[in-house]
This record gives C-alpha cells, structure tokens and sequence, in this order.
C-alpha cells in the first residue's frame, strides 16, 4: 500500500490500493466526522482533513453564492459537504459544498440525497483545492453528472462545466 502525504491548507493522506467495500463502509462511518472528506477513484482513497485557510475559503464563496441567489431572487439549496457516491460506477467525492439552482424545486423538501437511489446530483459543487498533490477530483464530478464546478486553488477561483457533447 502506497501513501502520499503534503500538508499545506488541507492535511491529507492518499492510500492505494483500497477496495469500493473499504471506501463505503469508511464513508458511512465518518459520515458523523464532517472534519474529514474522503475521495474515491479508480482504487485510490484520499482522506483530508481541511484546515483554516480551507475552511475560510470554502465560507467566503458559499456566502457568495448565497449573496447572488438573493440579488437575483433564485432559490437554492445547500448540502454543504455532502457525500456523493455510486455503487455502479465506484466512485465517490464530498465536496467542500454543493448547491442545487435548477433543480431546487425537486430537493426543496429532501433531508438527505443518495445517488445510489435516483436522486439528482447536485447542480453546482465548490472545491477548494490549494494542494497541487491531491486526487483530480474532475473524472469523478463528471462520471456523477455533475454539471458547474468552482474550484479555488488559493490564487484563483476557476468555473468549469461539464460538456455533455460525445
């Protein structure tokens, strides 16, 4: 088994080769920690544990994205740092947040959101990123349908969108 350490903003471990079984069982029983975000791609685990200037960072461009539904009147619902996985495809993330804009309305009364029973993937996810060495996080948004994601590397704050032309 491999691990790769870099602690920066994010102290974080990679861990390889890890089985799905191992990611979803950790997943459900951290997923009372939410001081820990796991990754999971193609047998590589990454477990973070985000620390002030992640976490400052993460706030200041939820509260933006909060500020402009409120100016343009949209609603929106936030998940904050909700795990998103599917048994099917093996793969699973926890964003540093995640917002629902066009689908809003489907989610508005839900509690919990599991991919894994239908339910719609979020419509925009945040990522803060300011260690170069973690897992790329976008094969794994892509594979979800996740369609807009913000990542900020520490300098820049970066739009992406997912281009669904085959």
């Amino acid at each position: 088994m491999k691990t790769l350490t870099k602690p920066q903003a994010e102290n974080y471990i990679i861990l390889y080769p890890i089985s799905w079984e191992t990611f979803d069982r950790m997943s459900q029983e951290l997923s009372q920690s939410p001081s820990k975000k796991l990754t999971y791609h193609e047998g590589y685990l990454q477990i973070m544990s985000p620390l002030g200037e992640h976490e400052n960072n993460n706030w200041f461009i939820s509260r933006l994205i909060f500020t402009m539904a409120e100016e343009w009147d949209i609603n929106i619902k936030s998940f904050g740092s909700l795990t998103l996985k599917r048994n099917d495809i093996q793969k699973g993330v926890e964003p540093d947040a995640c917002f629902y804009i066009k689908h809003e309305a489907e989610v508005r009364n839900k509690q919990n959101i599991d991919l894994n029973q239908g339910d719609i993937p979020p419509d925009l996810v945040i990522e803060i990123d300011i260690t170069s060495g973690s897992l790329d996080k976008f094969p794994i948004y892509s594979a979800l349908g996740i369609p807009e994601i913000w990542r900020y590397n520490g300098e820049v704050l970066q739009f992406y969108g997912l281009n669904n032309q085959k």
